[in-house]
Formats: structure tokens, sequence, C-alpha cells
């Protein structure tokens, strides 16, 4: 049976590694696996975190607001056959653009256009310019970050894909917290040869996908 990685056994991997299992140390692991956790979702874009969902645009408001776990907008599509299921018969993309240009672009959010861009209004909802004035179907792609695990929640997206990058970016952050400076380029290295490692495998994965569809296509 492959070995995957738990809330529990990550756990006692942090305190095997580190040598400490003092009351102290061990009630801040909770911490360093949260900060870990975090490291990796931050630093990480790979297929396995990206999700692709479907809404529809509020008429006369801009805003719209993020999925919860909402890290990093990949792409932003909107269909303009208004009424239907999902209506993408003609797909627009908004390009992501800063909230100053959209702002600049179309500064009386009360007056109402086909959208034309997309920005980060804040960390919780997107900014739509022109304002919509049609409930447009959109279809949005972005990097979330995974359901944390804790004592509540035993495993992930992370510990079942890389397990080796969520322990090496706990170790990280363990050795932040012990001032452990000799460990710290040690883990850091560990924690970028496996995140070169899967950003390459997927980027492989990529490549492909792409070499296979157009194969196809060709043959049409």
């Amino acid at each position: 049976m492959a070995f995957v990685l738990t809330y529990t056994s990550l756990v006692t991997t942090i305190e095997d590694y580190v040598k400490r299992t003092d009351a102290t140390f061990v009630s801040d692991i909770p911490l360093f696996i949260m900060l870990g956790q975090r490291r990796v979702a931050r630093d990480l874009k790979i297929l396995g975190m990206r999700v692709v969902i479907d809404g529809v645009l509020i008429v006369g408001n801009p805003l719209l607001r993020k999925p919860t776990r909402w890290f990093n907008t990949s792409t932003f599509n909107i269909g303009t056959n208004i009424g239907t299921a999902i209506g993408f018969d003609t797909i627009v993309n908004l390009p992501l653009r800063s909230y100053e240009f959209c702002n600049t672009y179309w500064p009386t959010p009360t007056d109402t256009d086909r959208p034309k861009y997309v920005s980060d209004f804040d960390f919780n909802s997107w900014w739509i310019s022109p304002t919509p004035d049609q409930a447009y179907p959109c279809r949005i792609a972005y990097y979330e970050v995974p359901q944390l695990i804790d004592n509540t929640v035993s495993t992930n997206f992370i510990t079942e894909s890389c397990p080796d990058i969520l322990i090496y970016g706990c170790l990280l952050e363990t050795a932040s917290y012990l001032k452990d400076d000799d460990r710290v380029p040690v883990w850091q290295q560990y924690y970028k040869t496996a995140q070169d490692a899967l950003t390459k495998e997927d980027l492989q994965r990529i490549y492909d996908n792409f070499s296979k569809r157009t194969l196809l296509d060709s043959r049409v």
C-alpha cells in the first residue's frame, strides 16, 4: 500500500527530524504545519491546485466575490450568448489588469457595458470593468490554497501529491523558529529540488496533453 502523509504522521516526522519532543516545541508544531502549507501553496502553481468554476456576472454590479480558498487568478472568460446554461458559444477573455487601470478605464461604475477587463478589488472580490450590462456567464480558472490539514483534517492534495515538499517546507519553518541557521540552507535546497522536480513534471504533463491535442487536430 502506498504511503500517504497525514497530519499525525507529519507531526511525528517533524519531531523525528528535529529530535525535539519537549512540550513547548510540540505545542508549536501546528503553527509550523500551517506556515509550511501556506508556503507550498504560495510557491506552487501546478495543475492539481488549479480550479475552474462557472458563474454569472451581476447586472449593474462591478464586484464579483472570489471563492473561499482563492489564491491567484489564471484566466477569466465571459460568454456573450446570454440566457443559456453556460453560454460559451462565443468566449471572450477578460485580460487581468490592475484596479487602478480598470478604474481609469471605467471611472463611473454606475454606467454599464459589456465587460472588457478584470482586476483584483481586494483579496475577496474581483472588479469587473465596465460594469456588466447583462448577466454574462463567466468561466474562471484560478489557483487555490488546498484545504489545510490539522487535527480534524488528515490529508489534502499536498499530502497526497507532494508530501516531500510539505515536509521540507515545515522543516524550514522549524529551523527559523529554532534559529538553526545551519539547517536553513539544507532544508531550503531540499525544498527547492522537490519543487523544481514537481514543476517540471507538471509542465511535461501540459506539454504532452498539448502535443496529443495538436496531433489529433491535424488529423481532422
